[in-house]
């Protein structure tokens, strides 16, 4: 039988019992994964088969074996569950930066408390979210509300009192 692309189904049926050999030897691999791959290297080969160099088959069986060999160097992927030998698994060393439950929590938090200020007097809401939520100075708020810095500090007092009281 000739070596061409277009006889190639019959030359992958006639190579399958290597495939499967070739795949059985590194069995450390996924094996459907590797039977296609051993798929695709003897369609390569077929391509790139030289008559004047040998057999097809030893040709095919190097390529296949090389091609696993290599595969067989690189690290192996794990698991972010797979524990090493010091029983540590990648989940675990793993240190997030802030807690997203916590983050869920504070913004539920922040909603509510938003929601309540519109509860409350006007002008001690106005503060309180100066205050709170655009992080201002009692000095700076008297000057954009034109009133004392004593009574910014009055207002947010009355304004916690009464936030205090429909929050409870």
């Amino acid at each position: 039988m000739k070596i061409t692309l277009d006889n190639s189904e019959k030359i992958l049926a006639a190579y399958k019992p290597l495939i499967l050999k070739t795949v059985k030897q590194f069995g450390a691999f996924e094996e459907e994964e590797s039977i296609d791959e051993a798929r695709m290297i003897l369609i390569d080969a077929i391509g790139t088969y030289d008559a004047t160099k040998g057999t097809f088959g030893t040709y095919a069986k190097n390529l296949l074996r090389y091609h696993f060999l290599d595969k067989a160097k690189l690290p192996k992927a794990r698991s972010i569950y797979e524990e090493d030998e010091e029983k540590n698994s990648i989940i675990d060393l793993l240190e997030a930066e802030e807690n997203t439950e916590e983050i869920i929590m504070a913004e539920e938090r922040k909603k509510e408390i938003l929601a309540n200020l519109g509860k409350i007097n006007k002008k001690n809401s106005q503060i309180l979210k100066l205050k709170y939520y655009q992080d201002l100075t009692n000095n700076e708020i008297g000057q954009i509300m034109n009133i004392s810095t004593k009574t910014v500090f009055n207002r947010i007092s009355m304004g916690l009192k009464e936030m205090r009281e429909i929050m409870v």
